[in-house]
């Protein structure tokens, strides 16, 4: 599996969804530079696509982790990775 924008895995033992979610593209409008300084502060910078900036290597390895059903694990992996990580209950 290649790093994507989007990612959901179910994880049996423990009924649980992890979804992956890569951070959207800021606004390409023209900001000042103060703004642009507080954006970076509250915000942390904006990768590109995932597909470019994450290692795909590095990804397997944190599916690897999550395969293990050992989410905290997991969730570190792919968040040092750029993705938003949610866990939520199965609909």
């Amino acid at each position: 599996m290649s790093p994507g924008h989007h990612h959901s895995y179910y994880l049996t033992d423990r009924e649980r969804v992890i979804e992956l979610n890569w951070p959207p593209q800021p606004q390409t409008h023209r900001m000042s530079l103060k703004g642009r300084v507080i954006r970076l502060l509250r915000n942390g910078p904006h990768p590109g696509p995932p597909e470019v900036n994450v290692d795909p290597e590095a990804f397997g390895a944190a599916v690897k982790v999550l395969e293990r059903q050992d989410v905290e694990v997991a969730i570190n992996a792919f968040t040092s990775l750029g993705y938003e990580v949610t866990v939520r209950a199965p609909r």
